[in-house]
């Protein structure tokens, strides 16, 4: 594989942008060698196909609610590209910078755009494979993009949507809101909460527009000097280190990143005070008439869903992730959001599911007030209970911002690196080995897809369900 195909150009929304990544690193100090046992081989990431042609097997990561690639000090996906290419996989890694606040059907729209650039610039090659994996909103961002294809294919649109289906060949869900999250109910139920949410994000555009770069810098400073490290909380941290990374005093190289920090930080506060859709988009029961959302679809769609997928040979699983409440004194962050997610969920989320926890053979029934923090882990469930696996573990703590073995020190904060935030800080005992196991689970789905696809020719039948995780034979750490 030539080295080109490791630095494609980064497109946002169809615009060239450093916005995503591809890449290749050493790991970093707070994450644990993955064991050279059970990682995917290069031959994952490159095989030969009938007729001679190379097939490189793409993973393309989507992320949430907020979504960015990078902002400040904060990757959204902490040490996954570490992870998932460690050893000999040679795996391209795509990272897509999403719409923060939009719509779900606005960012499903931005993600196809994008796929098709990366497949016209041929950074995507038309013989290649494509591997989608969304957290949280992106999830949803997923489903929609798949209700889209199935409506152009049906539409015979002059753009047919074939070769890309084509090209589709597995989609994970990481916590994502398939049925909506009481949260969102709680926090936008209502016009006035919707219009109060609005204006405290123009606040701090204004403010961020108005202070500039060298006021955002001495600011985070003086916070620094207020609030040490040690007696804050880690997304207290974050917030102050990305205002530090704001300005800079030294050379022109540090002097342009942060100016490019400051500018991604006002887009990004300009794209929420602009479009706030999404939070109807994940309100389960929204109080006035909610355009269409895959968290909203009844038996109907979902059936239509379920058949689409089915006809494309589409491979998908749900990751379920659920933490218990915490019992710090004074309240956290987590422990706000969870009793708000927990309290009285709307109807539509008022069941209960059994599910099969990821890599054993144990089971858990789930009740409607059990959440990791963000979403109601009943809503997770999707497209059944057979191809969705529960995992103990806060909604921040499967994208790599669990509880970091080396924190950052304080001194450090004004370095190029990006640094591991616990945010959420559960009592969920998420732990490194647990995040580089789930990583190279989610590679070695995509990866038993690829091999069945290269070995033999597509099913006429009903999609094969791939148990990757669940009971024996197919353990993770066999």
């Amino acid at each position: 594989m030539s080295s080109s195909r490791h630095h494609t150009t980064s497109l946002t929304h169809g615009v060239p942008s450093p916005g995503g990544r591809l890449a290749r690193g050493r790991l970093p100090p707070h994450v644990l060698p993955a064991p050279a046992r059970g990682g995917v081989s290069t031959q994952a990431a490159l095989i030969q196909v009938r007729g001679g042609a190379s097939m490189t097997s793409h993973l393309v990561l989507v992320p949430g609610f907020g979504g960015f690639d990078a902002l400040g000090s904060l990757r959204y996906y902490h040490g996954v590209t570490e992870v998932l290419q460690a050893g000999d996989d040679e795996r391209p890694v795509h990272y897509f910078t999403n719409l923060p606040t939009a719509s779900v059907q606005t960012r499903a729209q931005a993600l196809q755009s994008w796929l098709s650039e990366l497949r016209n610039r041929r950074a995507i090659a038309p013989e290649d494979e494509i591997h989608l994996v969304g957290h949280s909103t992106g999830g949803l961002d997923l489903r929609q993009l798949l209700i889209n294809l199935r409506n152009q294919q049906a539409q015979k649109c002059a753009d047919s949507p074939l070769p890309l289906l084509k090209q589709l060949r597995t989609v994970q869900f990481i916590s994502t809101p398939h049925q909506g999250t009481a949260l969102a109910h709680r926090l936008g139920n209502s016009r006035p909460q919707v219009l109060a949410s609005r204006l405290f994000l123009r606040v701090l555009y204004e403010g961020t527009r108005g202070l500039r770069g060298v006021g955002l810098g001495v600011l985070g400073r003086a916070l620094m000097t207020l609030s040490p490290r040690q007696q804050t909380a880690d997304w207290i941290d974050a917030i102050i280190d990305t205002l530090v990374r704001c300005y800079s005093r030294e050379a022109s190289l540090p002097r342009a990143t942060a100016r490019g920090t400051y500018f991604d930080l006002l887009r990004w506060l300009l794209h929420m005070t602009s479009d706030f859709a999404v939070i109807t988009d994940l309100d389960p029961a929204p109080a006035s008439p909610a355009p269409p959302s895959p968290a909203h679809a009844g038996d109907a769609e979902l059936a239509a869903e379920a058949a689409f997928i089915e006809e494309h040979h589409i491979q998908v699983r749900s990751i379920v992730t659920v933490a218990p409440p915490s019992k710090a004194w004074p309240p956290t962050l987590f422990k706000v959001l969870h009793a708000l997610t927990a309290f009285n969920p709307p109807q539509r989320l008022r069941r209960t599911r059994e599910l099969h926890e990821l890599w054993t053979s144990k089971h858990q029934v789930l009740r409607p007030t059990d959440n990791d923090g963000i979403v109601n882990s009943v809503s997770q469930v999707w497209p059944d209970e057979a191809r969705s696996y529960l995992l103990q573990g806060d909604h921040a703590d499967v994208i790599g911002h669990f509880s970091a073995q080396c924190p950052p020190s304080q001194a450090s904060v004004a370095a190029t690196t990006f640094r591991q935030y616990d945010l959420l800080n559960s009592p969920a005992g998420f732990d490194q080995r647990r995040f580089i196991r789930l990583w190279k689970d989610i590679g070695r789905f995509t990866a038993s897809q690829q091999h069945r696809e290269a070995t033999a020719p597509r099913p006429r039948g009903g999609a094969r369900i791939h148990h990757i995780g669940s009971a024996p034979p197919h353990r993770a750490d066999s």
